[in-house]
Parts: C-alpha cells; sequence; structure tokens
C-alpha cells in the first residue's frame, strides 16, 4: 500500500475533524514531501526513517517539531491497522526517549506575581489587558483564552466551560472552571453568545505572539516569558499555597486516570468545586494588586461622563472647562483622534495635550474593541462617519512635539 494512500484516508477520515487539525496537516505534508506518491509502508525502514529526519532537521525544525512530525504519520499508520486497510506498520522511532520529554524545558518560563503586575501595568490595549486578566485566572492555555467567547461563561453557577461550541475535546483538555471573584466582572463585560472576550476590532484574533513580544519588551522582561509563562508561574503559585493536586490538574486541563464523563460533566456545579484553587488564585492577584502602579484591574467598565469631569485640568487658559470636559468625554467614549478633532472643532494639538493630561491622571488603552470596556486613548480603525480629520502638514520643529499616538502636540490649551 502506497504512503500517499495511508496519509489522505488518515487525513480525510479523522485528521481533519481534529482541533489539531491544521498542525496535523503541516506534518502530513513534510512525509508526503519526503516519501512522495509511489513510496510503499514497506519502503519505511529504519535507515530510510533516519534519512527522513535529516531531511527535517536541514528545515530548521527542532528536536520535538520532529517527533510531532512523526507522531502524525505514526498516527496515520496505526487508523490503516486498526481499520485492515494494514496488516501491520512499520515502528515509527522517535528522536527523544520518554525520559527526555518529560525533563524538557517547559514552553516558558514560570513567572511570580511580581512580574505578571509589570505585564499588566505594560499593557497598553484592551485586547492585551482582557488577554492578561483571563489567563492568569484561568490558567488556560494561549489557544483557549484566544477562544474564549460569551456563550461559555455561566453566569448563574459562576462557571466558564473552557472548551466552546462544536470543539472536540482532545488530550489537551479544556476543562469546565470556577470563576474567581477578579475574573467575574470580566466575563459579565460579553453578553452576546458569538462575541470573543480578546477581540481586536470585533474580529477573532488568531495569534498574540507579535503583540506579546511588544509587552514582554515594554514590561522589561526576558525572551523566555512566553504567553505560556503565566500557566506555569500561576500553578507554581497553587502549589507554594498547599492546593490540593488534583484541583490544580483540573485548572491545567490535566483530567485524573481515573476520572469519567458523568464526573466531569457534572462535578463542576458542585458549590465546593475547585474551592480552594479559587481561593489560591484570588490570593495572588491581591498580591499583584499591591505591585500594580498603572492597571486597574479591577474596573473593566467606566462611567465617562462622570469621569470626564473627574480628571482635573493643569492648565486654565485657552479652550474652557466646559469644552475640556466635552473632549474628555470623546476621548474616553473611544472615538478616534481625528473624529474627536472635527466633533469638538478644536486644533489636533489641543486634543493631544488633553489625552496627555487624561493620561497622568489614569491609564489610556487603544481601543481594539468597543467603548465598553477599560478607559481608551482612541480605535485603531477610521471613523464610519468621518473621512478626513485635520491634516498634519508639518513634524517636528520649535513648539511641537509627537506624541505616543503619533499625533502632533503644539500650542496652549
Amino acid at each position: 500500500m502506497r504512503i500517499q494512500t495511508v496519509l489522505l484516508n488518515y487525513w480525510f477520515e479523522h485528521a481533519k475533524k481534529l482541533p489539531s487539525a491544521s498542525t496535523a496537516w503541516n506534518g502530513l505534508a513534510y512525509w508526503q514531501e519526503f516519501w512522495g506518491t509511489k513510496s510503499t509502508v514497506a519502503d519505511i525502514t529504519p535507515q530510510k526513517q533516519r534519512q527522513f529526519r535529516n531531511f527535517l532537521s536541514k528545515k530548521g525544525i527542532n528536536e520535538g517539531g520532529i517527533d510531532r512530525i512523526l507522531a502524525d504519520g505514526r498516527a496515520a499508520l496505526n487508523r490503516a491497522v486498526k481499520w485492515q486497510e494494514l496488516i501491520s506498520a512499520p515502528h515509527i522511532f522517535s528522536l527523544q526517549t520518554t525520559e527526555e520529554k518529560r525533563s524538557r524545558q517547559p514552553l516558558g518560563r514560570p513567572i511570580v506575581p511580581k512580574e505578571i503586575a509589570l505585564l499588566l501595568d505594560a499593557a497598553n490595549s484592551r485586547h492585551m489587558l482582557a488577554y492578561l486578566i483571563i489567563a492568569t485566572n484561568t490558567l488556560a492555555r494561549p489557544g483557549a483564552v484566544l477562544d474564549l467567547r460569551g456563550a461559555q461563561y455561566d453566569g448563574s453557577h459562576g462557571r466558564i466551560d473552557l472548551n466552546p461550541p462544536g470543539r472536540k475535546q482532545n488530550k489537551k483538555h479544556r476543562p469546565v472552571l470556577a470563576v474567581t471573584p477578579t475574573l467575574k466582572p470580566w466575563l459579565q463585560m460579553v453578553g452576546e453568545p458569538a462575541r470573543r472576550y480578546v477581540a481586536y476590532g470585533g474580529k477573532p484574533i488568531k495569534s498574540i505572539t507579535t503583540a506579546w513580544d511588544l509587552l514582554v519588551k515594554e514590561a522589561g522582561l526576558d525572551e523566555r516569558v512566553t504567553p505560556y509563562s503565566i500557566r506555569h508561574g500561576m500553578a507554581r503559585e497553587m502549589r507554594k499555597r498547599k492546593v490540593p493536586k488534583e484541583q490544580i490538574s483540573i485548572f491545567l486541563g490535566h483530567l485524573p486516570k481515573d476520572s469519567d464523563a458523568t464526573t466531569s460533566i457534572y462535578a463542576p456545579y458542585d458549590p465546593e468545586y475547585c474551592s480552594e484553587a479559587v481561593a489560591a488564585i484570588e490570593d495572588v492577584m491581591a498580591e499583584i494588586r499591591k505591585d500594580l502602579k498603572r492597571a486597574n484591574i479591577d474596573q473593566p467598565a467606566i462611567d465617562a461622563t462622570t469621569l470626564a469631569r473627574a480628571i482635573p485640568s493643569k492648565v486654565k487658559r485657552g479652550v474652557g472647562d466646559a469644552k475640556r470636559e466635552e473632549i474628555r468625554l470623546l476621548i474616553l467614549s473611544g472615538l478616534p483622534h481625528k473624529e474627536v478633532v472635527m466633533r469638538a472643532k478644536v486644533s489636533s494639538g489641543t486634543v493631544s495635550l488633553i489625552r496627555q493630561e487624561i493620561r497622568s491622571f489614569m491609564p489610556l488603552y487603544r481601543n481594539s474593541e468597543s467603548a465598553l470596556c477599560v478607559p481608551f486613548a482612541c480605535h485603531e480603525g477610521e471613523s464610519s462617519s468621518l473621512r478626513d480629520g485635520q491634516v498634519i502638514e508639518k513634524i517636528g520643529g520649535p513648539g511641537r512635539t509627537r506624541t505616543c499616538d503619533l499625533t502632533v502636540m503644539s500650542g496652549q490649551l
């Protein structure tokens, strides 16, 4: 039987239906590239496998990645035996031993509460702030945080199902968790079932790699801090606080071997479900709050009107108090810079100066989602009602300063 046939049967009958279908597709593609269309299963000898591993290594794939690709082919061959398409399958040799896999370094080094506080303070957009809050309070894998939507939150029972509707559970189990007090107000901000909690411009985010790299750099942390670092760090904090291993395993998605489907369905609705884990997370969050200098993690929504009146102004000349309050309200409501300029009928520099005053009073975040959550600076996209704002004809020069949101600040209020 040809290897290509084995691979295609596995893909169409099984792999394409998996949550990890894209990863499986990439692995099978490497098998197809090396073995071609004419090689048969009998050609998969130990010597030929060594050549295949060298082929993958020359493409810059590390040992863990090679073993993952080998596992895709192994799964395809085992499926063919199971369905009696093959009498037997050759043994596929792995690069790493079981002991080496157990001793390998985690995907990201564990971080401590003080470092989580640095990340929260460094966040400059709503979607990254929401990501950090959810990741810290659920220990979820990055993909599970990005997939999270309104339909997964059960407010009446205080539970959140990390497995979205329609997704089949796999070995990377996504559990039902008890919601912590810190996380609850953030989950309540999304009412629509299909809406994501971490979104950019109202659209789902496939990856936070670039945003994460910028965040880590801004926080002054080393490159070993990855999105998985929160998960590993919080698990370590749970252990330090003597949380039962079973509860830690549930939060990490590591189901005990003796757990069954009935237990996993009904156990989360026990009033004491993972209560010690929740208490430990809240204890960590209390420690994080002590180190925060900028972020407000307890106020996911604001009253823009009240806040616009409360923010003091350092300069009393120029535009009047009423106009300054109007401009603050427009900024806090999440309108783009150009639209604030047009609605308030003031200069771009005046709006920039007032934005700087707001920043000195409270954190402002790029509005990548809506005007309903946390204070913002401005929308990323253009206004839907106004095409053109005030044109900046000159950058730099006496009395002009480029601000961090790429507007030009000049003159007095």
